[in-house]
């Protein structure tokens, strides 16, 4: 009897330590998410253990801009708009960018060129890819005339978008340009899609629903780990068909807060987050950086501190 009650004792002990060393585990696991050490969630790709590739997501308010990194190569799509704080070049110089490989810009608006001309101005520039647009949607702002003349100055040809495919270190690009006549010019941006071993990323500009409708009927394979959400999240994008093909785990929303557009939408948010497990929306997140090693992904706020130790 005794010895059954003191072998019912160690059992129930040794129930209560492995009770306590689940607890700690699981505690954890969530420090390090809620810090931004690690984010990954049931079903999602493992966290990447030697990345060699980074995608970065700039938080440039109300605005676009997306860094590539991948074996001291750089590809900057989009710049947000003009910023006297100088955010997205102090981005770059803290990740030790010297060189943008290609400057990509999606489509001409002021809230994805702003920077454009100081970026053309204060970095070298391999090459310049915008999408090609109608002569009644060509834009006249300031913002445009100063990139124009920020690459003549350099002699820098600025290059029609295309449907082209072309390497960035170990990262695969695709871009897919608009082949449909609008009238809106949100629906001429140029979409690109990376892929880093098994890992994907799909960028979207201010991608509208006719656009995201062309794009799918041509074929175009759309499928990505991680979606930049079109047009900040607006309802001009992201239909429930276009969410679906896409197949995302991981949605990023570029967007200022409390910006004076409603971004984003509420219904369309809630869309996304049906079709999506991990939203983030730079206005809350700030800057994110998804880093890959061709096989798992890891997703941390952006650090000054692991920037200074030079782009991937």
């Amino acid at each position: 009897m005794a010895a059954n009650k003191g072998r019912a004792k160690k059992q129930a002990g040794a129930q209560l330590i492995k009770a306590v060393l689940v607890l700690m585990a699981a505690l954890a696991i969530f420090v390090l998410e809620k810090t931004g050490v690690l984010q990954t969630a049931a079903g999602d790709k493992p966290a990447a253990e030697n990345a060699d590739a980074e995608v970065d997501f700039i938080d440039v308010g109300q605005g676009d801009s997306t860094l590539v990194c991948s074996d001291g190569k750089y590809m900057l799509i989009d710049t947000g708009d003009r910023d006297g704080e100088n955010t997205l070049i102090n981005h770059l110089k803290e990740r030790g960018v010297k060189k943008l490989d290609y400057l990509v810009l999606t489509h001409p608006h002021a809230d994805h060129i702003g920077e454009a001309a100081e970026i053309v101005e204060g970095f070298k520039i391999g090459k310049i890819i915008m999408p090609r647009v109608p002569d009644d949607l060509t834009p006249t702002s300031s913002v445009y005339e100063d990139l124009l003349d920020a690459a003549a100055d350099k002699g820098l040809k600025i290059r029609a978008a295309r449907n082209e495919s072309f390497e960035l270190g170990e990262i695969s690009v695709q871009t897919y340009a608009a082949e449909g006549e609008y009238s809106n010019l949100n629906d001429y941006s140029v979409v690109l899609r990376l892929t880093h071993g098994e890992n994907s990323f799909l960028i979207t500009g201010d991608c509208e629903k006719q656009e995201e409708s062309e794009l799918l009927e041509r074929g175009c394979d759309v499928s990505a780990d991680v979606l930049k959400v079109g047009h900040h999240g607006s309802d001009t994008s992201s239909t429930s068909q276009w969410l679906k093909e896409v197949g995302a785990q991981y949605a990023v929303i570029s967007c200022g807060a409390d910006n004076k557009y409603g971004h984003p939408d509420e219904e369309t948010y809630s869309r996304i987050c049906k079709y999506v497990k991990n939203v983030y929306v730079t206005a809350e997140d700030g800057s994110l950086a998804f880093e890959s090693d061709g096989k798992g992904l890891t997703v941390k706020p952006f650090d000054t501190a692991d920037a200074a130790k030079g782009g991937k």
